[in-house]
C-alpha cells in the first residue's frame, strides 16, 4: 500500500459506485432505446394502471354478487355474449337482427331473446322468419362472470315474443272511419266500379277482379270506392249453413285492409255515396261515366272530373271487373299481388300452428284421390320426418295410414285455435258487432295453404 495515498473511505467508495452505476444505467437506457424495448424502473410502475383500484374493489364486488338474484338481462355484456353464442351454435343461420333479451323463467338463471334470420336452405328472396328462445345463463359465484349453458328449442323463449293486441269480448263493432269534411272530399279524386258479375264468385275470381280495380286506381292516381263486404261463394260455406252463398262477409275477415289502404287509397262505398249525395249530385262536382270495359284508362287518365264511374253490364263473362285489365290496357295495368296480404287474425293462427311443430317440418299438399294416394305421398317425403298434410285430399283414413312411417299433423288437429274460447273467435266477434263468425271454408283454405308453405321440404300430389 502506498502510504502517500489516503485510505479510501466509505464515502469515496459509494461515490465511485454511484458514478459507475449511473454510467451503466445510461448505457442500458441507450441500448433499450435502440432496441425499442419498454423501460420499467420499478415493478410497481410496471403494473397496469388502475390495478390497485380494481383489486380494492374486488371484495366489494364479491360481497354484492348474489347468483340467486334475478339476472340483469339488459346488461350489454350479457346481450353480446348471448348473440355470440347464438351465432356459434347455428352456423347455417344468417341472422338479420336480435331483439333485446328479457328475463326468462326462472329469472335468476335464464333470459329470453328473439331474432330474425334466414337459413342456408332458404331462397335468398324469402323473408326472414322470427324465432325466440330461452338461454340458460350461469354466473360465477366469486366473480359473477356470465356464461351461456344452453339454448332452448324453437320458440322456447315466449317472454321475448312481441305481445299481440289482446283479444276482447266486447260486443260493439269497431268505430267507422271518420267522415271526410266537405273540403277534404271535394279535393279528392275517385274511381268507382258499379255492377258486374263478380258477386258470390269463388275467392280467386273475386281477388283477381279486386286486384284489377286497385291497379287502375293506382294508375289513375285516384281513391278506389270499394264495398268492404263481400259475398262468399257457396263452395266455402261452413257446415250446417245449407251450402248457400253468404252475403255481408267483411273483407277484413280475409284480407289485411290496413295494408291494402297503405298501398292504394280506398274509401268505403256507403260512406262515399253518402258524401256524394250531399255535395256531388247538386252539380258542384263533376263525374264521368265509362260503360265499355274495353276502353283503356289511358283514354281518360288526364281528365279532371272528381269521379270516374265504370259501369258494368249484366252479361257474363263480359261484365267481370278483371276484363278492364285485358286487351289494350294489359300493357299499363299490372295487378300487384303484394297489395293483398292475409288478415293478421288468420296469420296468427298460422304462426301458432307452426310453433307447435318442429321448425324444420316437411309438408305435402294433396289435391288428389285414389287407391295409390298413400304411396304417392310417401314417395315425395323422407321416412321418420314430421309432416304437415294439407289440401282437399286429406281424410282421416289417409292420415292414419301415413302415421306408419311419418309423424303426421293436419289442420283439424289445431281446431282449438278457432274454437269458441280462442282469441280468434273473440276478436272476430268484436269485429262483427258482437255476432259470432264461423271459421269458414276459405279461412281454412288460407291457413292450410300458408302452413304448407312454411314447410322445409314441400311436395304436392296432384290429380
Amino acid at each position: 500500500m502506498d502510504p502517500s495515498r489516503p485510505p479510501l473511505g466509505r464515502g469515496s467508495f459509494l461515490s465511485s459506485s454511484v458514478h459507475a452505476a449511473t454510467a451503466l444505467l445510461l448505457l442500458l437506457v441507450l441500448l433499450a432505446t435502440l432496441l425499442r424495448l419498454p423501460i420499467s424502473i420499478s415493478p410497481r410502475a410496471a403494473a397496469p394502471a388502475g390495478l390497485a383500484d380494481q383489486r380494492s374493489q374486488e371484495p366489494q364486488q364479491q360481497a354484492g354478487c348474489d347468483p340467486a338474484s334475478p339476472l340483469d338481462c339488459a346488461d350489454p355484456r350479457l346481450f353480446h355474449l348471448m348473440m355470440r353464442h347464438a351465432i356459434d351454435a347455428f352456423p347455417a343461420v344468417h341472422f338479420a337482427r336480435f331483439g333485446r333479451p328479457v328475463p326468462g323463467d326462472p329469472p335468476s338463471s335464464s333470459c329470453d331473446m328473439a331474432w330474425r334470420a334466414r337459413s342456408d336452405s332458404d331462397d335468398p328472396s324469402k323473408a326472414t322468419t322470427k324465432d325466440y328462445r330461452r338461454f340458460a345463463v350461469a354466473r360465477d359465484p366469486r366473480t359473477c362472470a356470465y356464461s351461456v349453458l344452453s339454448i332452448g328449442e324453437y320458440h322456447s323463449g315466449p317472454n321475448a315474443r312481441k305481445p299481440r293486441r289482446a283479444a276482447t269480448n266486447a260486443t260493439i263493432a269497431p268505430p267507422p272511419p271518420p267522415a271526410l269534411s266537405r273540403s277534404q272530399f271535394t279535393r279528392g279524386s275517385y274511381l268507382a266500379y258499379l255492377g258486374g258479375g263478380d258477386r258470390c264468385k269463388p275467392m280467386p275470381h273475386y281477388l283477381r277482379s279486386l286486384l284489377c280495380a286497385l291497379a287502375e286506381a293506382r294508375y289513375l292516381n285516384r281513391t278506389l270506392v270499394l264495398d268492404l263486404t263481400l259475398c262468399l261463394a257457396a263452395s266455402y260455406a261452413a257446415a250446417g249453413t245449407g251450402g248457400m252463398p253468404e252475403e255481408g262477409k267483411r273483407l277484413a275477415f280475409y284480407v289485411d285492409v290496413d295494408h291494402l289502404n297503405s298501398q292504394v287509397p280506398i274509401i268505403e262505398q256507403s260512406q262515399f255515396w253518402a258524401d256524394w249525395d250531399r255535395w256531388g249530385v247538386q252539380g258542384q262536382l263533376r263525374a264521368r261515366l265509362v260503360e265499355d270495359t274495353r276502353i283503356p284508362p289511358v283514354k281518360f287518365s288526364k281528365v279532371r272530373d272528381t269521379l270516374i264511374v265504370r259501369k258494368f253490364g249484366d252479361v257474363e263473362p263480359g261484365n267481370y271487373w278483371y276484363n278492364v285489365c285485358e286487351g289494350e290496357a294489359k300493357g299499363v295495368l299490372r295487378p300487384m299481388r303484394r297489395v293483398i296480404q292475409w288478415a293478421p287474425s288468420l296469420m296468427h293462427i298460422v304462426d301458432d300452428i307452426v310453433s307447435r311443430m318442429q321448425p324444420d317440418f316437411d309438408s305435402v299438399h294433396i289435391d288428389a284421390n285414389g287407391e295409390d294416394l298413400r304411396r304417392r305421398v310417401e314417395e315425395g317425403l323422407d321416412a321418420g320426418r314430421q309432416v304437415y298434410v294439407a289440401g282437399e285430399g286429406v281424410n282421416s283414413a289417409l292420415v292414419e295410414a301415413l302415421k306408419a312411417k311419418l309423424t303426421v299433423h293436419h289442420l283439424d288437429e289445431f281446431e282449438d285455435l278457432w274454437g269458441t274460447d280462442s282469441k280468434w273467435f273473440l276478436e272476430m266477434r268484436r269485429l262483427n258487432g258482437g255476432v259470432p263468425v264461423e271459421f269458414d271454408g276459405y279461412m281454412r283454405e288460407v291457413v292450410d295453404r300458408e302452413v304448407f308453405l312454411r314447410g322445409k321440404k314441400k311436395a304436392e300430389v296432384l290429380r
